[in-house]
């Protein structure tokens, strides 16, 4: 008879915590939906007329036949450029104004035919709306929410944590081992979820995925740590990190100064805009004065000791709780 091993009963943790992830909480099913509607949106957006493009975009304009100008049309920012700014050009107007205006026309059909401003405008587009938009905003903290809060959480809601607690080892690795159960789910479904929505957004998408895909990774690592962390410690861990992400995270992420500085998302916010500026020189954020984003050394290094840090006192904090009618 092989005798009992501290060390097996660990990895067995492991691998039963692996196993019970398999089964989508209510919560993961919430953040499948939610995925499932936004690739869609993604999809239609970028086969439609317009999609991500500057010179697709209609513009509304007045109609000419309209004496009053009431009626305006729609017309593309590229048929603007050619149909109506040479219009603007010839009419009568002081020497200043005119040198204004054909300065003004003039730039803008340099920009319409600049092919290479139409792209990074179009992928900044996608970036903007997609990335900082759909995935971080809300399909990266809820789908790591929905994994790493049960991991321990359901234990609790359950009542089997009692009976978890029964197997030859130390209440800290049994955190640990729940945690090392639940990461690969973390930073495998959110990097799949962020895949999704790039592959669904044709060539811009596909040129995000290889950009950012490390910062996704690092992200998925962070967050879940907090709510593995929120979960050991809380009694209805998905309402709290609920609480966290919708008011702390958007809240304090928009607040000028240094206080946004204690949310995880400006350091995934600040590595996707690293990224972005080095293969995009003339991107900026729009509210550079309240964004002021940290330099990618600072947010790797930021995110990778928020995990270990996190974890760390989940383990100590862990080891000290004693279980309370039988959860």
């Amino acid at each position: 008879m092989t005798p009992p091993s501290a060390l097996r009963a660990f990895w067995a943790l492991v691998v039963f915590s692996l196993r019970r992830h398999a089964k989508i909480r209510q919560l993961g099913w919430v953040a499948l939906g939610l995925l499932t509607i936004l690739s869609g949106l993604v999809l239609v957006v970028g086969q439609g007329k317009t999609g991500w493009r500057l010179e697709t975009r209609i513009r509304k304009v007045s109609n000419p036949k309209d004496e009053k100008g009431d009626d305006p049309i729609g017309m593309t920012y590229k048929q603007y450029g050619d149909e109506r700014l040479p219009f603007y050009e010839v009419l009568p107007s002081t020497p200043e104004g005119f040198a204004l205006k054909v300065g003004i026309a003039s730039a803008f059909r340099d920009k319409m035919a600049d092919q290479k401003f139409l792209d990074d405008f179009a992928f900044l587009n996608f970036v903007r709306t997609v990335v900082f938009g759909y995935f971080l905003a809300f399909l990266l903290p809820l789908l790591t929410l929905a994994y790493a809060s049960g991991a321990i959480g359901a234990e609790r809601e359950s009542r089997t944590l009692i009976w978890l607690l029964t197997r030859p080892l130390p209440r800290w690795a049994v955190y640990l081992a729940k945690y090392l159960g639940t990461m690969p789910w973390c930073v495998g479904v959110c990097g799949a979820a962020f895949a999704i929505l790039c592959l669904c957004g044709g060539e811009y998408g596909r040129r995000a995925l290889v950009l950012y895909w490390p910062a996704v990774l690092a992200g998925s690592l962070a967050f879940g740590s907090l709510f593995h962390l929120i979960g050991a410690l809380f009694r209805w861990p998905a309402v709290t990190g609920l609480v966290y992400v919708f008011f702390f995270e958007l809240l304090v992420g928009a607040l000028p100064g240094s206080l946004k500085q204690l949310s995880l998302s400006f350091y995934v916010r600040s590595l996707f805009y690293n990224e972005t500026s080095s293969a995009i020189a003339s991107a900026k954020p729009e509210n550079v004065d309240v964004f002021a984003p940290t330099d990618p050394t600072t947010a790797w290094v930021t995110l990778i000791a928020a995990a270990v840090a996190m974890t760390l006192a989940g383990m100590w904090l862990f080891g000290r709780q004693e279980p309370k009618d039988g959860s």
